[in-house]
């Protein structure tokens, strides 16, 4: 199994401020996130899960929380650990993860590829993605994008490969 992660973070890493996007919208990269899940199974966390703007596939969602009897919507399934949501996927070919924080710390040392948007800035927030070591992975794809009349702010979509 490919295990994928999703993310969008600032200059420092940043992804998250209170369950929120701490950059203004940019709907390109909405749109990217959605191809790249699109026929794929994901992994969440909690926070992730209760975000207002989370994303999810067509074809099957685990969030991930040590709260127990947690109730999620339809399409979504519960777990209580990232090896229990691995186990349930592992048939799959790709399996997505969507974080947050603490799901990306457990699951980067076992990503085989980032898939990254890179947005060109910094912001203020509490949630990051965890630091990795740019030596463990290829860069195997970059797209730059200019701030626009859709999007307030310059961004890169980056692809990495672990070595």
């Amino acid at each position: 199994m490919k295990i994928t992660l999703v993310a969008a973070m600032d200059s420092n890493r940043l992804i998250g401020n209170h369950g929120i996007l701490p950059w203004p919208s940019l709907p390109n990269d909405h749109a990217h996130v959605e191809q790249l899940i699109r026929g794929k199974k994901t992994i969440m966390g909690r926070k992730s899960y209760d975000t207002p703007d989370r994303l999810w596939s067509e074809v099957g969602n685990i969030v991930v929380t040590s709260q127990p009897n947690y109730e999620v919507d339809p399409g979504f399934e519960v777990v209580s650990s990232i090896e229990e949501a691995l186990e349930r996927y592992r048939d799959e070919a790709e399996v997505i993860v969507l974080g947050g924080a603490q799901i990306y710390t457990e699951t980067l040392p076992k990503a085989d590829q980032l898939e990254l948007t890179f947005i060109h800035g910094a912001f203020k927030g509490d949630a990051y993605f965890p630091a990795f070591d740019p030596a463990d992975f290829e860069l195997i794809k970059r797209e730059d994008h200019p701030a626009d009349e859709k999007h307030s702010v310059a961004y890169s979509f980056v692809t990495f490969v672990r070595k």
